[in-house]
Parts: structure tokens; sequence; C-alpha cells
């Protein structure tokens, strides 16, 4: 802690005065120059220890006193002699050097404590806004960081459309003045006390940049303060870099939107490519079996004309399982769907899409074995058993006819899981780790069907996976249990 400059003084004089004493205690035994040596270490001591002025101020009394008390003739400030006034002259010399040395040391030790200050509260900046996200939360995050770091009611006023959006902290939006800052966006620098423009303004605003900036940051001042140059072009670092990280997000959003766009382009494109391939295949057979049928119904056989209907009927059935497929990939791939949840029975879900895929498939032979007591499912039924209904067909198609497929259900650890395995060919570990992935053809198909169970079952805060067996494959899926509790008995 520093003490009051009268304090200071009063040191000086004490330093002179304890100098003095040392000297007549010395006297006789040193000549005036060993007496000088004295008083300078009393010079080099209140130099160290004081400010610059108390600091002169005693060098001055030491050798004042040197000069009355010891030099002669003594108890005057008369000098007899060249060689006393060379002494005195060197000793006020010396004294003068010192000060001024051990002032020049302490302006620079405060300047670099400042500037390692300024960069570490520069780095702190950083550090509060690397956090990301949108633009606007990086601005009320600087206002906030601003407020708190600078001590004063903060703004940041980003440019959104044709107007200036403020985002503050520590005072009323009024506070703050649009048009200022927007004077400092339109000429890129900046403006208030202690700057060459608008100085009558109670507040300090810099653009983010001196070209073509998209914001600025205001504060407010305390009544009568005046920022140094100094403190200014500090001031105008933590606007640059507060501009440089919302400039940043900025770039950072329109690159993902420029991402999304391509993706949902590629998306489309590959979606509407694989469409025009699976449709053309059962739209022909339909177009096909519907032509021989009101060309040659008479002529064909009853066994023949059955088996026409049961293709026609299969191929309208798998288009319908195609359209039902598309939907709801559509449906679930956007940000905001919501699911229809309520209370299910495993049991009843399972139950009801076996029974319906039996019907489907009567050469198939599909086993159903589910733990009694299994706790309810907050889940959408119909998206369940569509899941369900992708599975099995999925393994129809990759199994040897007749085809066997199990399904069981039963308690996990973390809640409920459904296993369905077929004894077909099998799949390895690498195709096992792309075969939810959209679009993936395989044998023909467009690939949605797993796909979307993949969508369903993580937008019931499930997972679902699939691992080679011997022989076939089994698809897991494990749903959470942690809204069963909830769950009304």
């Amino acid at each position: 802690m520093r003490l009051s400059r009268p304090h200071q003084y009063g040191i000086a004089a004490l330093a002179a005065a304890a100098a003095t004493l040392a000297s007549t205690a010395l006297d006789g035994h040193m000549s005036v120059a060993g007496l000088a040596l004295v008083y300078l270490l009393a010079v080099v001591a209140t130099a160290v220890a004081l400010d610059r002025g108390p600091g002169l101020a005693a060098s001055l009394l030491c050798v004042s006193a040197l000069n009355f008390f010891f030099v002669p003739p003594r108890y005057s400030f008369e000098i007899d002699g060249a060689e006393y006034w060379w002494t005195l002259a060197v000793l006020l010399a010396l004294s003068t050097w010192i000060n001024a040395l051990v002032a020049s040391l302490r302006t620079r030790r405060a300047r670099a404590e400042e500037a390692t200050a300024q960069a570490a509260q520069l780095h702190a900046l950083s550090e509060a806004l690397a956090g990301g996200g949108s633009a606007p939360k990086l601005a009320l995050e600087a206002a906030q960081w601003l407020h708190r770091e600078i001590g004063h009611g903060a703004a940041v006023f980003l440019h959104e459309g044709d107007a200036l959006r403020a985002f503050v902290a520590g005072a009323d939006a009024s506070s703050f003045q649009a048009s200022a800052a927007q004077w400092a966006v339109d000429h890129g620098r900046p403006l208030g006390r202690g700057c060459d423009d608008w100085s009558d303004l109670p507040l300090w605003c810099a653009p983010f940049a001196r070209h073509a900036p998209r914001g600025a940051v205001q504060w407010l001042l305390h009544p009568g303060a005046r920022p140094s140059r100094e403190l200014q072009q500090h001031w105008l670092a933590i606007a640059r870099q507060v501009g440089l990280a919302i400039d940043r997000e900025r770039a950072a959003q329109v690159a993902r939107d420029a991402v999304a766009a391509a993706q949902a382009e590629t998306a489309r494109n590959t979606l509407l490519a694989s469409l025009s391939h699976d449709l053309r295949t059962p739209l022909a057979a339909l177009m096909g079996t519907a032509s021989t049928l009101r060309t040659q119904a008479a002529q064909l056989p009853p066994a023949q004309r059955d088996q026409l209907l049961a293709n026609l009927e299969d191929e309208s059935r798998d288009l319908t399982a195609m359209a039902d497929n598309i939907l709801q990939l559509a449906r679930l791939s956007q940000p905001q769907a919501q699911l229809r949840r309520q209370w299910e029975s495993v049991e009843e879900v399972l139950g009801t899409a076996v029974a319906r895929l039996r019907n489907r498939w009567p050469g198939v032979r599909i086993q159903l074995r589910v733990t009694p007591g299994l706790p309810p499912v907050d889940a959408e039924a119909a998206l369940l058993a569509q899941v369900i209904a992708n599975l099995v067909d999925n393994a129809v198609r990759h199994s040897p006819a007749p085809a066997r497929i199990e399904v069981t259900a039963g308690r996990s650890r973390d809640g409920v899981f459904i296993a369905l395995r077929d004894h077909g060919e099998g799949i390895s570990e690498a195709a096992a780790a792309t075969l939810f992935e959209p679009y993936r053809r395989d044998g023909g198909a467009a690939g949605l069907g797993l796909a979307i169970c993949k969508l369903v079952v993580e937008a019931h805060g499930g997972r679902i996976a699939a691992r080679p067996c011997d022989p076939g494959t089994e698809f897991r899926i494990d749903l959470p249990a942690r809204e069963m509790e909830a769950a009304p008995p």
C-alpha cells in the first residue's frame, strides 16, 4: 500500500535527519566525502521506497544537511574550497540520477503489469466467447462480460436487417444511444468521452472493425471520467475481439447452413433417384398383371388367375409399405417432429404387429415370445409396429424359404428390449455398422426401412443395433425405462 504524499515527505525528512545523526556519530573518523556516502545511502533508500517528488526532496535535504553541518565553515551554507563544491555537486547529481532511474524503472514495471493485466483480460474475453452459439447469444454474453469486468453498463449492437439491435447488461436499454452506435458503424471509428468525436457524451463506443463493421460495443462512463489514450486502445482491442467472435460465429452459421442445404439437396436427389427406381419395378409388374387379367382372364386357368391376383395384392402391399416409409421418413426428419406418445403395452403392440405380419407373409414362420409382466412404454404404437414390420420384411427378403423369424421381448438393465432374429444368410460386422444408413441400396431396395427403424427408435430415446448370429442376424431394440416409473398403474 502506497503512503500519502504528506507521509512520504515526512519520511524524506526523517531519512535526512537519520543520515545527519549517523554522520554526527562518524564525524571525526571520516572525511566529508565519506559522510557524503552516508547521505547517499539515505537518498537511495528514499528513492526506492518513495515517489519521485519525496525522493527528490530527500536528496535536497541530504545535500543541504551535509553542507550545513559538516562542510567548512560549519553551521552555514557557505562553501570553503573547491573540494567541497565538487563533493556536494557529485552528491546532488547522483541523488537526482538515482531518483530518475528508480522512477523510470517503476514506470516501466507499472506499464508491464498493466499490459499483462490487459492481455489477461483479452484472454478471459476470448475464453468467455469461446463457447459459441448464435450471434445474439454471443452478443449478450459479451455485454455481460463487459459489465462484469469493466464495471460499467455495457451494450453490444448487432446489425439485423436495416437496424441495430442492442444487447445490454448492467443498465437500462434507454441509457444507451443507438444513434451513436450507428455513427461508429458508419464511420468505422470510436466516439464518446476522450475521443475526437461526440466527446460530450457520457459513454464510449467503438465499432467491431474499421472497415464494414456489422456492429459496435458501447459502455457508460462515470461522471467526470475521461479515459486515457492508452486505455482507449485497450478498449478498442476488446471491441475488435467481440466483433471477431461474433463474425466468426456468423460465418460458421453460414457454413453450417450451406452444408445442411447441400446435404438436404443430396438427400432429396438420392431419394428421388431411389424412388424412381424402386417404384418403377412394382408399377411395371402391376401394369403387366392387370393387363394380362384384362385381356386374357377368360383363357387363363383359375389357379393362374388366383396367382396373378395374389401378385397384384403383394405388389400393392409393397407400394403401400414404401409410401408409409417415405411419409414417416419425411415426418421424423423434421427438427420439430412431435410423436403422439401414450403408455402402451409391449405385448399388445408386438401381438398386433406379428398377427398382421403373419397374414402378410403366410409362408413365413414368425414366433413371438414376450416375458410376462413387462412395464408399459411411453411410445407411439403405430411407429413401433412399423419398426417391427420393416425388420420382418428385411428378414424375409434375406432368408431362404421357408423363412423362420423369432421375435422376443423382455426386461433389460435400463428398460425393455425387443429382439428379432432370422436364420438367413447373415451379415458381416462391417455391414452391421452401416446397415441403418438411409438410401443404402441392398438387393435393389431403396434402403429406407432400416433407416426409419433407427429414426423411430432414437425418437423414443432408445437405440437399435444389429449383430451377426450363427446362422442369421439379430436386431435388438432397447427402450429407456426412466419414464416407466411415472407411468399410471
